[in-house]
């Protein structure tokens, strides 16, 4: 009998036994969940068996006398069977394997687990993926809880965290290879000759306060968040219909550094979607300095736009502070917002400039005209609209609030910076639909021998 006949001769006989003895547990059963409920864990004792004897099909009856060392490059002799335990999504399977010693270096091995990337003691790449992407999703003990509930595979606060933090580790590996790439002439000069040039792309900048331990004076850091993507949406033919932005092939980046740094991986990122190579490039942003200055610096041909609600922001502090009916409030609201949605910067300054000697409109004045007078530039919104550029920072705006305002400041949340900064790579991988090729990166990791 073969090894796939018996297998299946096992296999079968162990169905039975599971089916006995799953109905002489349960008896009548009350409703359709309670069968669900209890047939469960029979499906993960099955899998925990398949998997197991699978394994076992993997490794030669008789192993090879020597295999090649990884650590040296010698020869490592055959040395006995060894058992490990793996912690898989299926739950613990133990496995054996064949395990070889070096005499040169005195390392061991095993050939199956590197073939296979198997992580002895450890939990399994495909186990660290989905536990992971739960803790991307929500906080570690929630996701532990649901991971459980879905999986019947129970983790701790702890694996859930140190898997996620992992995918963001990976995250970060992928990045420092892109801002290597980025900075080699060679390959950027290969990239110009291959690549197909993106019509029209988009970029935005924006920054949100994440809690951090452990720094007294700064306890709250700016994650910074860049976003790539593309979109076919008209700009809306005024500023109250529909701003639904629709944009699509979204990819976002963050970290907690200096904005030099950050600089770094906006070119970076920026070079994997052929930014610099674009018929058209568009950057999106709020006004703020530090935005326009790595914009310059790294894309000084694009065309830099100030969000359009981010400007409007200005107009009402003002006129609530210095006009004195709702009437007088509006209609002056409304007059601005028409000159600015007209491109008619000289008004909209003017209109300003008015009150900066209010009593108490002249700090909100004195602002906003420093602000238009700084970004009227990037505040030609006609022509951006003629062209079917987008004004609006909506999907940078998503971004932020889904990685920051809906993981990273949870109820009691504060952080250690680096943890901080994985857990959010880790989540915007995973809003960007990179988790599975990020995940394939950590699948062959060569981890230590489990003793």
């Amino acid at each position: 009998m073969n090894n796939m006949a018996k297998l299946g001769q096992e296999f079968g006989q162990y169905v039975i036994q599971l089916t006995s003895e799953l109905l002489v547990k349960t008896g009548q059963p009350k409703s359709l969940s309670e069968m669900e409920r209890n047939i469960r864990p029979m499906l993960l004792k099955l899998g925990q068996f398949l998997l197991s004897a699978w394994l076992a099909l993997q490794e030669n009856v008789y192993p090879a006398e020597t295999s090649p060392c990884p650590d040296c490059g010698g020869l490592a002799s055959y040395q006995f069977k060894r058992s490990a335990m793996l912690l898989t999504l299926l739950g613990q399977v133990e496995y054996s394997r064949a395990y070889y010693l070096c005499a040169a270096c005195q390392q061991g091995h095993c050939p199956l687990d590197r073939k296979l990337g198997l992580r002895p003691g450890q939990i399994s790449a495909e186990l660290e993926s989905l536990t992971g992407m739960t803790g991307a999703q929500l906080p570690f003990g929630q996701s532990g809880q649901l991971f459980e509930a879905l999986t019947l595979v129970s983790v701790s606060d702890h694996t859930v965290a140190k898997a996620s933090q992992a995918i963001g580790g990976e995250v970060h590996s992928q990045e420092t290879e892109w801002i290597a790439q980025s900075q080699n002439a060679t390959w950027l000069q290969e990239q110009q000759r291959l690549a197909q040039r993106p019509h029209r792309l988009y970029g935005a900048l924006d920054a949100a306060k994440v809690h951090i331990r452990a720094e007294k004076e700064h306890p709250w850091r700016d994650l910074k968040v860049g976003a790539w993507f593309t979109t076919t949406v008209e700009p809306p033919l005024n500023p109250d219909d529909d701003w639904e932005i629709h944009a699509t092939d979204i990819r976002y980046y963050c970290d907690i550094c200096e904005a030099s740094q950050f600089g770094q991986l906006l070119w970076a990122t920026g070079c994997q979607r052929q930014a610099q190579l674009a018929h058209e490039l568009i950057f999106l942003g709020d006004g703020a300095e530090w935005i326009w200055k790595l914009v310059q610096e790294h894309y000084p041909e694009a065309v830099q736009i100030v969000d359009w609600f981010h400007a409007t922001e200005y107009i009402a502090p003002v006129a609530t502070a210095a006009l004195a009916t709702e009437a007088q409030q509006q209609a002056w609201i409304k007059q601005v917002r028409t000159d600015l949605w007209d491109g008619d910067l000289d008004a909209v300054i003017a209109a300003f400039e008015r009150f900066t000697d209010h009593h108490r409109a002249t700090e909100a004045a004195t602002k906003a005209v420093t602000y238009f007078t700084n970004n009227r530039q990037r505040m030609d919104y006609p022509t951006y609209r003629a062209k079917g550029y987008q004004i609006g920072s909506g999907t940078i705006e998503s971004g932020c609030k889904q990685i920051v305002g809906q993981r990273l400041k949870v109820a009691g949340a504060i952080w250690d910076l680096d943890n901080c900064i994985k857990t959010a790579k880790a989540r915007a991988a995973l809003l960007s639909g990179q988790w599975s090729i990020i995940s394939a990166r950590r699948e062959h990791l060569a981890l230590p021998l489990a003793v």
